[in-house]
């Protein structure tokens, strides 16, 4: 058995559904349903007209075996299920009784944006028998049971996720300027970022603290030895539980306990009046916390596993989830092993980052649509512009000008399209090692 494509009229309600103590009927168990679930049947039949039936999760079916039955049960994805019927055929709520009318109002609304046809026929997972299926649904419904089912995310990974989180911008600097010991970087590991999300909320907080929110950003005109140092006490605090959830909750609560900071908070009288990005200020720490001579610099560079070097070396702050999972693929593939791999993704990586930096700074001329030679030109100079040093970005223009060039775009385009291109582990590494100054001002 396997994936298999069906229509909505061949998939059955589970009468066994462990939802509810023992059910008649489909009638019985469309009712059960909708009168249990009220707001979120709503919310669920809502993102189906938005966005159709989600690719992650397909129903779990099995082959009716009652006498007489034909079609299969649904043994997972009974909520979707009785989502698409009233979307379908809205007329399926007539006579359900405790249903409130505001529900019933919001799905007959909902079925009128909704055709059938768009999501017909819906792609299922037909398992053996009742017993295959309860494995996998134990898997989803049942918590992580020690990493064999599903492991949600902790907030520190939601916020990730969703990007532009206050919070983890001060935990982001807090690491970078912090100095912290093994024990407390561990402790970050599991952060109650709620706690630290309640105390940023508070904006007589953040003037304590030298910090100022513009735009969703935060930002503080302090030098660092000021802003670091009661931040790192408020973050230690929250990871270490030497303050909780139940000595914050009311402003005057927060109040206090930044109050007994006293000597830790910054001197307000130090601000320079040129406020700057807190992600901004974790970069240039982290920077100068593992400044290394030129030797031993230009040595570690060259001799790694991977072709992009970890964030001591190497701090990229990208936002974008999916050149987030790239970076960390590029930090952990071995080169010796897959360096065709890495440089296809390398290829993909270079043209991203290139449309990130030219949509974001608006440079001239700049589209999505430009070829790849000329998208670095164009961010090249828009570095120089910025600042960058010429001969610091002249490795980075070689991309597009040196067909020799380790990761020359030619390089890169007969990796993917020749049958006898073949890159280096070496030459990689160093092709890296020429071009990651101008990556560090892309992503700062």
């Amino acid at each position: 058995m396997g994936n298999v494509e069906l229509n909505l009229d061949e998939l059955h309600l589970d009468l066994k559904n462990p939802r509810f103590d023992g059910l008649a009927n489909q009638r019985e168990a469309l009712q059960k349903i909708v009168l249990s679930q009220g707001s979120k049947l709503v919310n669920l039949a809502e993102d189906i007209v938005e966005n159709g039936m989600s690719p992650a999760h397909r129903m779990l079916v099995a082959k009716a075996t009652s006498r007489g039955a034909s079609g299969y049960n649904v043994m997972d994805g009974n909520r979707r299920l009785t989502a698409l019927r009233i979307l379908a055929n809205p007329a399926v709520l007539d006579g359900l009784t405790g249903v409130g009318d505001l529900t019933i109002k919001k799905l007959r609304r909902l079925a009128k944006d909704f055709n059938i046809d768009d999501i017909q026929p819906l792609d299922v997972f037909v398992c053996k028998n009742e017993a295959e299926a309860r494995h996998w649904i134990e898997a989803i419904h049942t918590g992580e049971n020690e990493g064999r089912g599903v492991v949600g995310w902790d907030g520190i990974a939601t916020a990730r996720y969703r990007g532009q989180n206050t919070s983890l911008k001060v935990l982001d600097f807090v690491k970078a300027a912090g100095k912290l010991t093994a024990e407390e970087t561990a402790a970050l590991e599991r952060f109650p970022i709620t706690n630290l999300d309640r105390l940023l909320a508070t904006p007589d907080i953040r003037d304590l603290l030298g910090l100022t929110l513009e735009g969703g950003d935060l930002l503080s005109d302090l030098p660092q030895g000021e802003l670091i140092r009661a931040l790192r006490k408020v973050v230690t605090d929250i990871a270490s539980k030497a303050v909780t959830v139940g000595q914050l909750k009311s402003k005057d609560d927060r109040l206090k306990y930044i109050g007994s900071l006293k000597n830790l908070l910054p001197d307000l009288s130090k601000r320079t009046g040129t406020p700057e990005p807190l992600d901004r200020l974790a970069a240039h720490a982290s920077k100068n916390l593992n400044k290394a001579g030129p030797t031993a610099k230009a040595k570690s560079l060259l001799d790694r596993k991977a072709l992009i070097p970890g964030p001591s070396q190497a701090p990229l702050t990208i936002n974008d989830h999916k050149l987030q999972q790239m970076l960390k693929e590029l930090r952990k593939l071995p080169l010796d092993a897959y360096p065709v791999s890495v440089a296809a993704s390398f290829r993909v990586f270079l043209e991203l980052s290139l449309d990130h930096y030219g949509v974001e700074k608006k440079l001239a001329g700049y589209n999505i649509g430009l070829e790849l030679k000329k998208k670095v030109d164009a961010v090249a100079a828009g570095l120089q512009a910025a600042g960058a040093q010429k001969r610091d970005l002249q490795a980075f223009r070689a991309l597009a000008s040196n067909p020799n060039a380790a990761l020359s775009i030619d390089r890169l385009h007969g990796v993917i399209h020749s049958r006898y291109a073949l890159p280096t582990a070496a030459e990689l590494r160093t092709g890296w090692a020429e071009v990651q100054v101008a990556f560090l001002k892309i992503w700062a």
